[in-house]
């Protein structure tokens, strides 16, 4: 049975993955909404949340 081409999508999705993991990703929009919230912006209360969240867990487990 021939391959089928991937799609653009299918590409994209597997270079995100393999050169920026979903961990990182999600730092790093963690950071960018914390910046939000303590520059005095807006943010949904379940944002809020989870940046709480977020936080305890990088302060219980810091950078070596």
């Amino acid at each position: 049975m021939p391959r089928r081409k991937m799609t653009y999508a299918e590409k994209r999705k597997r270079d995100y993955l393999k050169k920026i993991p979903i961990e990182e990703q999600l730092d790093a929009i963690l950071k960018a909404f914390d910046i939000v919230l303590q520059s005095g912006g807006d943010l949904p209360f379940e944002l809020i949340d989870v940046i709480e969240k977020w936080q305890e867990i990088k302060f219980k487990y810091p950078k070596e």
